[in-house]
């Protein structure tokens, strides 16, 4: 057997004469080959896990979304002008009902269809309105000078559009108190006379709290009006 085939390499001599050795390529060559077939074919099985993992993510982020405003946040649309002019007809508020307990002031998105309200254009929707007093307190209006009292105390409302005067039939006496009830709230609008609230007790009278879906909690839309309520 000859030496080249023994070693399975060649020499080869320069003009000067120097021996070199040249060792044959065949079996890296091969292995290359391997190599460039399986990134090939790995290419597409990336590209499917890629697109799983984009489209469960966005799965979760969904899911996510309609729990907070399931049991956390709720976004609501203003309807008419009875809260003028701190929340005006088409704004968009969020609320939330997270461990909410009504309190003075509160803003709060209630549930019409659960009310009294069949003489009123807003039977069947959300009405938003603001709590002034709360189970066990005492109400009393006078609406010759436009002043409502709390357990005998004029309340100070900076954020009325203007004093109340009107007041219709089947609504809450003049200058007469009223005790609200266990478990309910007593709300009005902040347009005092421009508003449909707890002073008709024929058609709405006191919230129960069970009918509150939240507390307003900030105005975002339109977003040159965004505030915090």
């Amino acid at each position: 057997m000859s030496e080249f085939e023994e070693n399975e390499s060649f020499t080869d001599h320069d003009d000067a004469g120097a021996i070199y050795n040249i060792e044959m390529p065949e079996i890296e060559v091969a292995e290359n080959e391997t190599n460039v077939v399986e990134t090939v074919e790995n290419e597409p099985k990336k590209f499917f896990s890629e697109v799983l993992d984009w489209a469960s993510c966005l799965v979760y982020a969904v899911a996510a979304v309609l729990a907070l405003n399931l049991f956390f946040f709720r976004s609501i649309t203003v309807s008419g002008d009875s809260m003028n002019d701190t929340l005006t007809d088409k704004d968009l508020i969020i609320a939330t009902n997270f461990m909410y307990t009504p309190h003075y002031g509160d803003i709060v998105i209630i549930q019409a269809d659960k009310l009294r309200m069949q003489g009123s254009v807003l039977y069947g929707e959300t009405i938003i309105k603001r709590v002034i007093a709360t189970a066990g307190d005492t109400v009393r209006i006078d609406f010759d000078n436009g002043v409502v009292y709390r357990n005998g105390n004029a309340i100070e409302e900076d954020y009325i559009k203007e004093p109340v005067r009107d007041r219709f039939y089947g609504w809450v006496e003049n200058n007469k108190e009223y005790k609200v009830p266990e478990n309910c709230v007593f709300v009005m609008g902040d347009n005092r006379n421009r508003s449909n609230d707890s002073r008709n007790l024929s058609d709405v009278g006191f919230i129960d709290v069970n009918y509150i879906m939240g507390k307003a909690l900030v105005r975002y839309a339109p977003f040159s009006k965004f505030k915090w309520l």
